[in-house]
């Protein structure tokens, strides 16, 4: 063995019914650095690591610790050894608390009665005042947190087991910029402890900032490892996709005040979170909506689509007032929500891809409530030929599929509703840069045919690229509007961050 390789992977082979995950994947990972893998959805970056960490089992090759084969040895085995990871699935238990969590794994080594929760709850106490998140309380329910505290929890979880090597998938997809700041500033100290990590994330502009060296994977085989002084955008976007990647930004549309809106809300409040929010949304327009995470955004696509309650104001549609708002009646009058958490609220993970697709508008597939499956299969099948959706067969569970395909899939979903106004809320979240692309060019594309998009998003490159018009929130309330020229990303950016400085 190298000296200076702590973990090797070496010629790792993968196959999942007919589809080749990992092909003939060597990787050499050296103590103490910081190692991403970044690649497209699909590449294997999460099958590699679910192989090193003992989840899957490697059809061929090997991984070794330290010079010692690891491939055979379970889970808590692995634990034992030093590897501990956090992976895009959540490994939570929503029903336990959170010091519950953070020791579950500790608990199996006490006997009889010697556990102490009180120096269980003192340990976690301390856990989550190093992850500077005091307003949450060791007997939390995990299921009353939201994503950012949970993503935290997962980390804190596998560093409170003290590894040599700590595996993170995506660690940051549903963090706000300080809480990515917080994890960057943690991920330092554990590297000047001597401690190995492998990092993996689809923003490139986190690797370059975190990473000593990153390994490009491409179609499940390894193209190239490159040290940080070798690497920018331009050559990890050549590495990934095999092709450079050319932003455009398409030709704002400025709306006549005298064109009737499609959507008005007025004076819109909920329970918790909304306040006097008055805005109007024009027939084939992208309306883009910035804040920081907790601004209140996910919270106004919930109310408009009928999940949460509106405790006053009215919303109409269509010049007609919409009242007793529901999903139900959204989606029969045209509005269609695509959630942030495909996963939790967006697809049925355990169904078939038709299945999914159709769930949306049975009554395109039914006829005196029995199911045409002829008429399902080739109505899902076109459109999910449309989004150039890479699957097997129309039978494959949604779950099997990278996560980029499961959002083309979420797409695939609402658009079979036949909505006239689609609600996206972080609809590039969690996915490559290709895909990004091709999700892009999809939006702009479903607009030419008619379609109006409200677009919540929180990269601002985004919000800048696609919007017509840019709505910006902070705590609960709308504080500006840009339009044309006037939307970009410095002064959007401004002004959520001094708007939020001041409330």
């Amino acid at each position: 063995m190298n000296t200076n390789n702590f973990l090797e992977i070496k010629n790792i082979y993968k196959r999942f019914k007919g589809v080749q995950a990992l092909e003939n994947v060597s990787v050499e990972i050296r103590k103490g650095e910081i190692h991403s893998i970044i690649g497209e959805n699909g590449a294997g970056k999460s099958t590699l690591v679910k192989i090193i960490t003992g989840v899957l089992a490697a059809d061929s090759g090997k991984v070794l610790l330290e010079g010692k084969e690891i491939h055979h040895l379970s889970i808590e085995q692995l634990f034992d050894a030093g590897i501990s990871a956090a992976y895009q699935e959540s490994s939570l238990f929503e029903n336990l608390t959170v010091a519950q969590n953070i020791f579950i794994s500790e608990l199996f080594n006490f006997r009889g009665f010697n556990l102490s929760w009180d120096k269980i709850i003192a340990k976690t106490e301390n856990l989550l005042k190093d992850f500077n998140l005091q307003n949450i309380k060791p007997l939390d329910l995990v299921s009353e947190l939201s994503p950012e505290p949970k993503q935290m929890l997962e980390i804190i979880k596998c560093i409170n087991r003290n590894p040599k090597i700590l595996c993170l998938d995506e660690p940051t997809a549903s963090m706000s910029e300080s809480g990515v700041e917080l994890l960057f500033k943690i991920i330092n100290k554990l590297k000047e402890q001597n401690k190995t990590i492998l990092y993996i994330s689809h923003n490139l502009d986190e690797i370059l900032k975190i990473s000593d060296r990153i390994t490009v994977l491409r179609d499940g085989k390894k193209v190239k490892t490159l040290d940080i002084n070798e690497a920018d955008k331009k050559v990890l976007h050549q590495l990934m996709i095999g092709r450079s990647i050319t932003q455009t930004y398409r030709k704002k549309t400025i709306f006549n005040n005298n064109l009737k809106p499609l959507l008005r809300v007025e004076n819109l409040y909920d329970s918790d979170k909304l306040k006097n929010i008055n805005f109007e949304v024009y027939p084939k327009e992208i309306l883009g909506i910035s804040g920081l995470v907790g601004a209140g955004r996910t919270e106004l696509a919930c109310a408009i689509f009928g999940i949460n309650k509106i405790i006053t104001g009215k919303v109409f549609y269509k010049e007609k007032l919409l009242t007793n708002l529901n999903p139900v009646k959204a989606v029969k009058n045209g509005i269609i929500y695509l959630p942030e958490d495909r996963k939790l609220m967006g697809l049925y993970l355990n169904q078939s891809i038709k299945v999914n697709v159709t769930s949306s508008n049975l009554n395109r597939i039914t006829k005196c409530m029995i199911l045409n499956s002829k008429k399902e299969k080739l109505l899902s099948g076109e459109l999910l030929g449309n989004l150039d959706l890479k699957y097997s067969n129309l039978n494959q569970l949604a779950q099997k599929l990278s996560g980029g395909n499961q959002q083309k899939l979420l797409f695939g979903k609402c658009l079979f509703s036949q909505p006239e106004l689609l609600i996206l809320d972080e609809p590039t979240r969690g996915i490559d840069v290709g895909a990004k692309e091709e999700i892009y060019d999809l939006i702009n594309k479903l607009v030419e045919q008619g379609l109006t998009i409200i677009l919540i998003s929180s990269e601002i490159e985004e919000i800048c690229r696609l919007s017509d018009r840019v709505l910006v929130m902070v705590k609960g309330e709308i504080v500006d509007t840009f339009k044309g020229e006037k939307i970009n990303e410095k002064d959007i950016t401004s002004c959520y961050l001094q708007t939020e400085k001041r409330k």
